[in-house]
């Protein structure tokens, strides 16, 4: 007869298995544009980021991100505005990128 596994050891898996998906969710995320320096997102005017940045959905569960930062860095030979962002459902902090292209006339 096989021993069923103890409630702590089906725990410990479950928070395994958890921490792979965000791990895997994170590495898509840094894949699309705006998730990592050298994939910014291009925008006219620093007056855009904050809305743009607002209006992402958090990468984990998709709930509603506010922005808690916005910074310049230098980064992939080009200065970057960086918008810090945090999920109002299950707290993630994560971050967009984007650059600021020639103004249109």
């Amino acid at each position: 007869m096989k021993k069923s596994k103890r409630a702590r050891a089906i725990r410990r898996e479950a928070d395994r298995g958890a921490k792979k998906d965000r791990e895997t969710i994170a590495r898509v995320y840094a894949l699309e544009p705006g998730g990592a320096a050298d994939r910014p997102i291009e925008l006219t005017s620093a007056s855009e980021v904050e809305p743009d940045a607002a209006s992402r959905h958090c990468p984990f569960c998709d709930g509603e991100a506010r922005v808690t930062d916005h910074t310049v860095e230098e980064g992939a030979g080009r200065r970057l505005r960086v918008a810090s962002l945090l999920c109002k459902v299950c707290h993630a902090a994560f971050r967009r990128y984007y650059a600021l292209g020639p103004m249109l006339s």
